[in-house]
């Protein structure tokens, strides 16, 4: 299945910003991984911009830079919204609150509890009445989601907005899953060869055993293999190196292959 890029968003831990991001992903500047505190954004409503998370906030800061560089209006592309761990650190304090004497939780946290809440967040920003569907499958999240934006983007002939991101969960939760680093990136996809960036996803039996992440720095490395969101790091290099790359990623017992070519339209 062939997809085109006409959109990059990618913010995270000392990735501030596609433009800031690409040096780093070179090689050119060094991974200071100096952790993102982000402000909510200015196109949500004063209730909701109070009540947005961080992780809120990261999803819709790369959805936005996404659709800002394609040149799309926000509102109408379908969405995925994509995280493997949600946003662990409002299930955290849900289930610190169930843990004390008193045992109540905010409506507040209650509220961004769901694992769609950004899908949410981003349509009520974006007055959007377009589908928005939103997807976790563990550590093999990113092939499941780029398949389903894929799948989309062609059955409907239209763009659609690919957003992905994972933060690390803090209390014991996160003793037993372990998150290194906050990192998401948006991708807007278009059916067919319509921009010179185009991915082509292929579903191979068995098992690819060979690390896709050697390319990488070290620390963005040690984002990519600790951080589900963080997979996607070597197609960004690859996009910022301007080079053609190909990496296979596992996919239930097979593997997918998602191979990114720089060409003419």
């Amino acid at each position: 299945m062939i997809i085109s890029i006409a959109g990059i968003g990618c913010w995270g831990d000392g990735l501030h910003g596609w433009a800031e991001a690409k040096p780093v992903l070179r090689g050119d500047t060094p991974h200071d991984g100096t952790s993102l505190t982000l402000p909510p954004p200015a196109s949500l409503p004063a209730n909701e911009r109070r009540r947005a998370s961080q992780v809120i906030r990261l999803a819709m800061l790369c959805a936005e830079e996404a659709c800002q560089q394609a040149g799309c209006h926000a509102g109408d592309l379908p969405a995925i919204f994509a995280s493997s761990n949600g946003d662990g650190f409002i299930i955290n304090r849900i289930l610190e609150s169930l843990a004390s004497p008193a045992g109540a939780v905010s409506p507040s946290l209650f509220h961004n509890s769901v694992h769609n809440a950004p899908a949410g967040y981003w349509m009520i920003s974006h007055k959007s009445h377009q589908p928005a569907v939103s997807l976790g499958l563990h550590d093999e999240t990113l092939p499941a989601a780029l398949l389903k934006a894929a799948a989309e983007a062609h059955a409907e002939e239209k763009p659609v907005l690919f957003c992905l991101y994972d933060a690390p969960i803090p209390g014991s939760l996160g003793t037993v899953r372990r998150t290194r680093g906050s990192f998401g990136c948006a991708l807007i996809l278009t059916p067919g060869r319509d921009t010179s960036l185009q991915l082509a996803l292929s579903l191979k039996n068995g098992r690819d055993v060979r690390d896709p992440f050697s390319s990488l720095p070290e620390s963005l490395a040690d984002m990519a293999r600790h951080n589900p969101a963080g997979q996607i790091l070597p197609l960004l290099q690859a996009i910022a190196c301007g080079q053609d790359q190909s990496i296979s990623l596992p996919y239930g017992a097979n593997h997918m292959t998602i191979a990114l070519t720089h060409a003419q339209p």
